[in-house]
């Protein structure tokens, strides 16, 4: 059913290029699927060199969802590239054309959201960018995805580069509202997309589950996870990131009430992480390692958070299975891993790379500038197998 229903997707969008009668009956692939083959390498490169975990997680996802996937994180180093764009000192001007990129990615976003089989054959002239026209694709699959969310990923990334790019955070707080507005997104857009009607066979028991009466308790559950696990990806991201903004933006991305509370100049720490020397310098590395201590304890604690909730909604699931008296879908639940389904718990994966680099940050006594920090992790590879097996992060 779900093969069949691609198959005819893929017939319509052939239909809508005006294929010539040879060109229909020819080997060769048809314009359209030539253009999402095109734009699915380049994020694919793009993520290589940019995310290479989230091309690792990718392969977590079914086949026929990892477009989206691999889309919407493409989407994300989009933005950055703007965001983190910014120069010391740059003009009003150089500000101003950067805004007007942003605007740029809202109206793909709003010709993405604008897109049916209908008009596919017009609107797709104006899509032209590989991460959005992953996201079309996305649409134009009958998969459920909200626009105003990747809206929201835009404003975030906009709101940094005005607000935060060059004066970095006042506290923690502000960097976990980016990461709701970023990462945190990035895990709902996943979620809706897991659960669309359209992945029969595959989405069926997590829209029954949610569908019943009294699940409301549910629903919040599995939305809080996202939250937490995208706003201790976006601490651990600025915490890796802090070198390279040290040295390439000369700018600080550390909350300036957590180097208040240590006495820490930010000039200083500025410096050291700059690799110049500073007086004092053994007192300044351990008086910086407490900062990123309590930064990353707060990561962690979103991260344990997540856990507890996640452990509550494995719970959950089955008892409003029996509850409801639903015992098909008892067996169902029972047919899967820990009884939890797949298509929800699929988006909780995105998080176990910023539980690996916490895990390390701690084994090298949150030490920053330590070299094996640098390293790739192999343990990414088996973490993810047995979170799937385990249905746990």
């Amino acid at each position: 059913m779900l093969i069949s229903r691609y198959i005819n997707r893929h017939v319509a969008l052939r239909g809508i290029f005006h294929l010539s009668p040879v060109a229909k009956y020819s080997t060769k692939p048809d314009p359209y699927t030539e253009k999402v083959s095109r734009a699915r390498f380049d994020c694919i490169e793009q993520l290589k060199k940019a995310d290479p975990n989230s091309l690792l997680i990718s392969k977590m996802y079914p086949e026929y969802l990892r477009d989206s996937f691999i889309g919407l994180k493409s989407f994300n180093i989009e933005l950055s590239k703007i965001s983190f764009a910014f120069q010391p000192g740059a003009t009003s001007k150089s500000k101003e054309l950067n805004n007007l990129k942003f605007l740029f990615w809202s109206q793909q976003i709003d010709k993405c959201s604008q897109l049916n089989l209908d008009n596919a054959a017009s609107i797709l002239l104006d899509i032209n960018e590989p991460s959005t026209i992953l996201i079309g694709d996305t649409i134009l699959k009958n998969l459920v995805l909200n626009p105003e969310m990747l809206k929201q990923m835009i404003t975030s990334h906009q709101h940094f580069y005005n607000e935060n790019s060059t004066v970095g955070f006042r506290n923690v707080d502000e960097i976990c509202s980016f990461g709701e507005g970023t990462h945190s997104q990035i895990n709902y857009l996943m979620q809706s997309i897991l659960l669309s009607p359209s992945l029969t066979g595959f989405s069926n028991i997590g829209i029954d589950l949610l569908e019943l009466p009294n699940s409301n308790d549910l629903r919040n559950t599995l939305t809080d996870i996202s939250a937490h696990l995208g706003q201790a990806t976006s601490i651990s991201s600025f915490l890796i990131a802090l070198k390279y903004f040290a040295t390439k933006k000369q700018t600080l991305m550390l909350p300036s009430d957590s180097l208040i509370k240590y006495k820490l100049p930010e000039e200083v720490v500025l410096r050291y992480l700059q690799g110049r020397e500073v007086e004092e310098q053994m007192q300044v590395k351990e008086l910086l390692k407490n900062v990123v201590f309590d930064i990353a304890t707060l990561a962690n604690d979103h991260i344990i958070t997540a856990r507890t909730k996640l452990e509550k909604a494995t719970k959950l699931s089955l008892k409003l299975a029996i509850e409801n008296n639903k015992p098909d879908l008892v067996s169902a639940l029972k047919r899967e891993k820990k009884s939890f389904p797949e298509c929800l718990f699929l988006p909780y994966i995105s998080g176990i790379p910023t539980i690996l680099y916490l895990e390390r940050l701690e084994k090298y006594d949150f030490d920053v500038l330590h070299p094996k920090l640098a390293f790739k992790d192999w343990r990414l590879a088996f973490r993810l197998w047995n979170a799937d097996r385990t249905r746990s992060v």
